[in-house]
């Protein structure tokens, strides 16, 4: 007993020697002398757990076969003695892969359950060691039954153990251990977050010096590890190699265990190497599997999963660094060590054989020779011929050969193996297991090797397969961030596939592809705030608890990520991980919940894409709607006409992807030497020189030819009207960054100005079209509501860089709004907090911001205006609900910039606002000009007032927004003429939304 809280190994064998004695001088027939057999056994065992000598535990086995032959029938003890007879036969069996004794184990298991009476105390044990040999059983043979009786066991033996007890943190940790394994064959999500859950409990209950500590931190940072392996969250994988080398500091040198801590910290450092590509991580990882193998005993069932995960990690190190060496010894111990080692029929051979080959399509990457690309081959079909239906990784291994059978294709050009890829990535697109993102890829791969075949209708059906997975791989169980980063490797995705549809005339298709596949986060958004009160005539209680969901959830999702660092408590930890786990399952209870409101007859497209035909029906009558898809082959234009019954396909034959990044990149250049010119003019005292270079003016010179104006004529505009409609523009790829609305010829030094877009239309730009249509469904419910104005200054948010005409344009502008009867809130310097600047939103229908804004370069949802007391950021604005709001005016810069890398997602202040509910917004593309940004401002609100007047309205009109900026913006003009400092005064000025 003080060797189990010690380990002690002295306490061991003094135990031993005594038990050895008292059963030598222990007559036979003795009716002590099953119990005297049994207690030996079991010290026999322990020093073997310990030790690791198969001596030890072949000893046990034969004292504990013994004490139970020697029981008679009915004897009260016969549960005891046949459980430690069943567990010696399982510890037996891990020493030497004997699949006979782990039958044994569970035969002796079972019969021991079924001998113990109901409520016995010993009862949880007995179901915890019962459910250890179901789980080996699983391990050994892979039968999801076995597994899924674990768990069973388990389950009960946590149940049936009272709180505080001293067995509680070993069930807990084999418990979530099952749960780890069921997750490595099904890719459950919820599976690897209950593992964690009960194995951080786990571990919070375990004392410090209990000497079952390491094993628990080790399944605690694999379970991490696993998760992190789905995810890519760096949290998950630095908490676990700080757990796997806290559990490695606990094990002393020489315990059995050794080798097992020592390759599970190498798996986390090469796992983070992976990510990470540090080196100084996979040389970590080698170190600790070549210790590992080195320790593992011959013989031993782990060895050639050691060898495999050496393996591994030499095949990483060599994408680093290219050293031959490392990825012929990566093959070696693949096939030599690994796959031969490995029983036929167990049911990690399929990953051995995928690793194996993996190492040799790295040599091929290398060396070019063929028949290694030949051999890789061969080994990932015996992966995917091994890997049972239904599991988990087999997305992986159909994924892997189409990768294999496109690399070769690549090098020999055969159509045989670009046929084979297409098959290989469609099985495993079209999956229902699997993880998303493998899918996903696998999907888009089928559609690079239809395209590749000229099958240009089955990659139709690719990316329609693609497009349907891309909100599984960004879905609602993760928070908005997480979801902004999960998108950033398929953000060109959606303009693949509009191309591709587009160029075979299916123009109905890549209208519907444009709105399901941009703008997922403001789209999921939106789902989660629809209103449902047809729903609730139908069903009230389903609407009442999905409207339920539907809050905790955006609420949950919108909250800031939480993470660990490397000094968190467990405790913190777990508290961490309960926020994580709660979001999960409000997730999905949203998804069945849907599915239940679908499978009601009237609602079975409820929250679905909408097809091409509902948003054709819908659009304004007052202009068209103008989508511009820009991908890497090829640009085009769809024209969304009122009464149209197809969308307008015009081909942009003189624009591409490259001078759109281009022009992109100019402007970006021109707008910063723009802005130190001025700081330098400034500097020395002298008035602002024009420019004689033509940068914003070739800009917008080359949007006017290759894009605007092929637009304007496929609409019918040779000349301009009369009376100049609206348009709406919904732009992607770097397109999404350019001045569209600003288009023209310009040139201060002619005398006739050249055309120019404001001469035909008024611009506005939306996020989606959907964005559009919603506003115009909300618009009759608000055009009677009484204008209220929120009116914030905050020159001096930033003391460093104070506004000087912020004071002078909200006092204008207030003073202008109430001489027009409109009521106003002004909010100034202190007054301008973000709490009293949020309520003030809700019962204001327009919002005014004169203040400092930036757009976050690598983190979108941070970006945000100062005020008063901090920053508020685009998250913390989406998660306002604003029933009454109308118009928000962003007096700031760079207010709908956007993420560069997520062009897809219009992750900008101007379309965080509409996701809050405001129809329209006055934003910027980059900085303003502080002396004309309070006249810009008068005049809009004059002409707005103007038009209030004429017509006697008691309200402003939010919907004539754009027009009072094309106002403010000519009148800008007339005074300042089209310099090209002229022009940087109001083309950054965009109007969106209604």
């Amino acid at each position: 007993m003080r060797f189990e809280r010690t380990g002690d190994l002295g306490d061991i064998a003094a135990a031993i020697e005594h038990q050895q004695k008292s059963v030598g001088l222990t007559p036979e027939g003795h009716p002590d002398m099953p119990s005297r057999l049994n207690n030996i056994g079991s010290s026999f065992m322990r020093r073997f757990i310990q030790t690791g000598e198969l001596d030890d535990i072949t000893v046990a086995l034969e004292y504990h076969q013994k004490s139970v032959e020697l029981t008679p029938e009915g004897d009260l003890r016969m549960p005891i003695r046949l459980n430690n007879l069943g567990s010696a036969l399982l510890n037996c069996f891990r020493r030497t892969g004997n699949i006979a004794d782990l039958s044994a184990a569970i035969e002796h298991h079972k019969k021991s359950l079924e001998l113990t009476p109901e409520g016995h105390p010993d009862m949880p044990k007995w179901l915890n060691n019962l459910g250890n040999s179901f789980l080996s059983y699983f391990q050994q043979t892979g039968d999801i039954s076995d597994l899924s009786a674990a768990i069973e066991h388990h389950q009960k033996s946590v149940g049936l153990t009272s709180e505080g007890h001293p067995n509680m943190p070993m069930q807990l940790n084999n418990l979530g251990y099952s749960f780890s394994r069921r997750f490595d064959r099904t890719g459950d999500f919820d599976d690897i977050s209950a593992a964690i859950k009960y194995q951080q409990k786990s571990v919070e209950l375990t004392p410090k010096d209990y000497p079952g500590i390491p094993m628990m931190l080790s399944n605690l940072g694999n379970s991490l590890l696993a998760r992190f392996e789905i995810t890519g969250d760096l949290d998950d994988i630095s908490v676990a190699i700080k757990h796997h080398q806290k559990a490695l500091g606990l094990t002393p040198e020489g315990h059995p265990e050794m080798p097992m801590q020592l390759n599970n910290l190498g798996n986390s450092f090469s796992k983070r190497f992976d990510q990470t590509g540090d080196l100084a991580d996979i040389s970590a990882a080698i170190e600790h599997h070549q210790k590992s193998v080195r320790l593992t005993p011959e013989g031993h069932p782990d060895k050639p999963s050691r060898f495999n995960n050496l393996g591994n990690s030499l095949t990483s190190r060599f994408k680093a660094t290219g050293d031959l060496t490392d990825i012929s010894a990566a093959i070696e111990h693949h096939q030599k060590m690994s796959v031969e080692l490995t029983p036929k029929g167990h049911p990690d051979m399929p990953s051995r054989f995928k690793n194996l080959a993996n190492s040799f399509t790295r040599r091929f990457m290398q060396t070019a020779d063929l028949t290694d690309i030949a051999a890789a081959i061969d080994h990932h079909k015996n992966a995917v011929r091994l890997a049972p239906e239904g599991h988990a990784d087999m997305s992986v291994y159909r994924h892997g050969l189409g990768e294999l059978f496109m690399i070769r294709f690549k090098q020999t050009n055969n159509v045989g193996d670009c046929q084979a890829a297409a098959l290989s990535y469609r099985r495993a697109a079209t999956q229902n297991m699997g993880r998303p993102t493998i899918r996903l890829h696998a999907a888009r791969g089928w559609a690079l090797c239809c395209n590749n075949l000229g099958d240009y209708q089955a990659s139709l059906d690719a990316y329609a397969t693609a497009l349907e997975l891309v909100p599984l791989v960004a879905s609602l169980d993760q928070t908005i961030q997480k979801r902004h980063i999960s998108l950033l490797s398929i953000s060109n995705l959606t303009r693949e596939a509009i191309a591709r549809a587009l160029l075979i005339g299916s123009n109905e298709v890549a209208l519907e592809w444009f709105e399901q596949g941009r703008c997922l986060i403001w789209t999921q958004l939106n789902q989660l705030r629809t209103p449902v009160d047809i729903l609730r005539e139908h069903d009230a209680q389903l609407a009442k608890r999905f409207l339920a969901v539907s809050k905790a959830l955006e609420s949950s999702g919108s909250r800031q990520e939480s993470s660990w660092c490397a000094n968190s408590t467990i405790t913190e930890q777990i508290a961490v991980e309960d926020r994580v786990r709660s979001h999960f399952i409000l997730a999905q209870e949203w998804e069945r919940l849907l599915l239940a409101i679908r499978a009601l007859p009237p609602f079975s497209d409820f929250l679905r894409p909408p097809k091409a035909a509902s948003i054709l029906s819908q659009l304004p009558t007052n202009g068209p709607v103008v989508l511009i898809n820009v991908e890497k082959r090829r640009c085009d234009a769809l024209a969304l006409v009122h009464g149209a019954d197809d969308p307008i396909h015009i081909h942009l034959n003189n624009f591409t992807s490259e001078k759109a990044e281009l022009l992109r990149r100019q402007l970006g250049y021109h707008l910063t030497n723009e802005k130190l010119r001025m700081r330098n003019s400034e500097d020395r005292g002298g008035r602002l020189a024009r420019r004689p270079d033509a940068g914003l003016y070739h800009i917008l010179r080359e949007l006017w030819h290759g894009v605007v104006w092929p637009i304007l004529q496929g609409l019918g505009y040779s000349s301009p009207p009369a009376h100049r409609n609206r348009i709406w523009w919904c732009l992607t790829g770097p397109l999404a960054f350019l001045p569209i609305h600003g288009a023209g010829i310009y040139d201060s030094n002619t005398e006739v100005p050249g055309p120019c877009i404001s001469d035909f239309v008024v611009s506005s730009y939306i996020p989606t079209v959907t964005t559009l249509l919603e506003k115009l469904k909300l618009d009759a419910t608000l055009k009677h509501q009484e204008t209220k104005v929120l009116l914030l200054s905050q020159p001096n948010a930033l003391p460093h860089a104070p506004i000087p005409g912020t004071i002078e344009e909200t006092r204008t502008i207030l003073r202008k709004l109430r001489e027009g009867s409109v009521e106003v809130v002004s909010l100034e310097d202190k007054e301008g907090t973000k709490s009293r600047v949020a309520k003030e939103m809700e019962t204001n229908g327009w919002i005014h911001i004169a203040s400092h804004a930036s757009q976050h370069p690598s983190e979108s949802l941070k970006s945000g205006f100062y005020l008063d007391d901090g920053q508020l950021e685009l998250l913390e604005i989406i998660r306002q609900r604003l029933p009454s709001a109308e118009f928000a005016y962003l007096s700031a810069c760079q207010t709908s910039v956007g993420d560069e890398k997520l062009s897809e997602e219009a992750a900008h202040l101007a379309a965080g606002m509409l996701a809050a509910g405001y129809q329209g917004v006055v934003a910027t593309l980059w900085s303003i000009k502080d002396q004309y940004a309070p006249k810009i401002a008068e005049d809009f609100y004059e002409f707005l007032l103007g038009e209030k007047r004429k017509s006697g309205a008691l309200r402003l009109d939010s919907r004539r927004a754009a027009f009072a900026l094309d106002d403010a913006t000519r009148k800008i003009r007339e005074r300042l003429g089209d310099s090209e400092s002229a022009l940087l005064t109001w083309v950054p000025y965009i109007h969106l939304g209604l």
